[in-house]
């Protein structure tokens, strides 16, 4: 009798009996599990947004920096937004630039990290894929799937831009002249001009550089048989009653610039530019529309915001609707010959 109870005793005191779970116990916690990753997920996906738009405003930081610097050297004038050098060495002449540009593009990035004013990392911003958009001409590397370059290729090669690999932010077109310094490029009455910091009317509230939208192709063209890069282009952010976005059309005496055109300024919904192609080169949409909208903010029908950096240096993020409404790309046309100020009213 004593035998058989110290035996139920034991059974009743083993170790692998006692911490077994059951079925429903098992199923509890992992119910527990789900609800906590639920609640958790949203949070972290928060955290990480806000962290890449925090590290695309340093960079974009950085590269007002390098501005300021490179302005000290060049006597205020900025850079153009790109030019056409005329040999293999990167040699240029404004006032007599190749057409068919053989030799690719010099883009404004150049002049600052091939000067030692910002790394080449600088022009990137990791919400977006490889870090920003490719160079038209990409040379032997950093290519995107589906691109083209300027002689349709699409596999590496041996033209390259000089141009950051990887470009996140595009100039504001009022203040970075694109090549079309002479008629024979500009192909109407209009020419560009290169811009002084001491013409800009309060830097503090004029944008130099904005985030492009996360989708290279939206600053692209369709050519060939894939999509090629834009990225050199500097975003015209005016509308002229006129000419449209077709800046260079617009008879010299002729003032009629303003914010956009229609509903919004021109702005399209946030769904059809999200997976578009062609809104930096298409002379019937406000170019506006190719500025990224994919930080947090904003709202589900225009999308977010995107970091831009001011001509006094400043970086602040908002959405591309709110820095038109305030008229934050400038009161002028800076860049462009001819009555260029920004209205109504138009008298100078």
């Amino acid at each position: 009798m004593s035998g058989r109870n110290t035996r139920r005793t034991r059974n009743n005191l083993d170790p692998m009996k006692r911490q077994a779970f059951t079925l429903i116990e098992l199923l509890v916690v992992i119910a527990i599990i789900a609800i906590l990753i639920s609640v958790l997920l949203p949070a972290l996906s928060s955290a990480r947004k806000h962290g890449q738009a925090s590290k695309c405003a340093a960079n974009l930081h950085h590269v007002g920096q390098a501005m300021s610097a490179y302005l000290a050297d060049s006597e205020g004038v900025f850079p153009p937004s790109y030019i056409y050098p005329y040999d293999g060495a990167g040699n240029y002449d404004l006032m007599d630039q190749p057409g068919d540009h053989p030799f690719g593009y010099i883009h404004w990035s150049w002049f600052l990290y091939s000067g030692g004013q910002a790394p080449e990392e600088a022009f990137r911003c990791p919400s977006m894929e490889n870090g920003g958009a490719p160079r038209t001409n990409p040379g032997p590397r950093d290519w995107e799937k589906g691109q083209v370059d300027q002689n349709n290729s699409s596999s590496p090669n041996t033209l390259e831009d000089r141009q950051a690999p990887r470009i996140a932010y595009t100039g504001n077109a009022a203040i970075f002249p694109r090549n079309k310094f002479t008629y024979v490029l500009s192909g109407g009455p209009r020419v560009n001009v290169c811009v002084n910091e001491t013409k800009i009317h309060d830097p503090a509230r004029v944008i130099l550089c904005a985030e492009l939208n996360k989708n290279w192709k939206a600053s692209g063209i369709e050519q060939g048989n894939g999509v090629m890069s834009k990225s050199h282009r500097p975003v015209n952010p005016f509308w002229h009653l006129g000419a449209g976005s077709n800046e260079y059309a617009a008879a010299p005496e002729t003032p009629g610039f303003t914010y956009g055109n229609g509903p919004y300024y021109g702005l399209l919904p946030l769904k059809d530019v999200e997976e578009a192609i062609g809104l930096i080169d298409n002379p019937g949409l406000v170019e506006t529309n190719a500025v990224g909208r994919h930080h947090p903010g904003g709202d589900a029908y225009m999308g977010g915001t995107a970091n831009y950096v001011y001509a006094d240096g400043h970086v602040d993020r908002k959405t591309i609707l709110e820095t038109i409404r305030n008229h934050e790309w400038g009161n002028r046309y800076y860049a462009i010959t001819g009555k260029n100020k920004v209205g109504p009213p138009w008298t100078d």
